[in-house]
């Protein structure tokens, strides 16, 4: 058994379309899957935005979980004053590089990366997952929750090879993070 100071702990990135409001429908859907990824013991990573990202902020710390943002902005005064992002999480690392450096920054940490609605920031890091997730990484897409996460299979099938990390598409949210989790927690 390791000792305790040398448990990993696993990383989940929710990912979403930060335009899209915390009250709607796949706001909701983001929220909860906050909750169950805190509730499974991972820190949950977002890009320390607004929308479903903030929304799955707020499900994780209400099952007590350990939140971390990755975020575009160089200091906390850019971050809140500029982008206009709430200063969410336990820790927010500050990136400096932007929307689309700081995706790299966020896929690459993490051992699975969740989608839920989306637009184009959404569509820019499943293509990073995608390409670049190893075989230990999961991949998770909430379907039938709007926006991009409906298009992923037919974009996944369009590249015409599979990612080297699980890919999975799910409608239910339990489901979906039982199926990355039992992928993620084997490594």
């Amino acid at each position: 058994m390791k000792p305790p100071h040398l448990n990993r702990i696993l990383k989940v990135a929710a990912l979403g379309s930060s335009s899209t409001s915390e009250g709607s429908p796949a706001g909701v859907l983001a929220f909860r899957l906050g909750e169950l990824i805190a509730r499974r013991g991972a820190a949950i990573l977002t890009g320390g935005c607004t929308g479903l990202p903030h929304a799955a902020v707020l499900g994780a710390r209400s099952a007590g979980g350990l939140t971390v943002a990755v975020s575009p902005a160089m200091n906390p005064d850019e971050h809140r004053s500029k982008l206009g992002y709430p200063l969410d999480s336990e820790l927010i690392m500050f990136t400096g590089m932007g929307a689309k450096g700081r995706n790299v920054v966020l896929v690459r940490s993490a051992d699975a990366c969740i989608f839920v609605g989306g637009g184009m920031g959404t569509l820019n890091e499943f293509t990073i997952a995608f390409d670049e997730l190893e075989p230990r990484c999961a991949i998770g897409v909430l379907i039938a929750s709007g926006g991009l996460a409906d298009k992923l299979a037919d974009i996944a099938a369009a590249v015409g090879r599979p990612p080297q990390a699980l890919l999975v598409f799910e409608s239910d949210p339990e489901a979906l993070v039982e199926r990355v989790f039992r992928h993620i927690s084997r490594t």
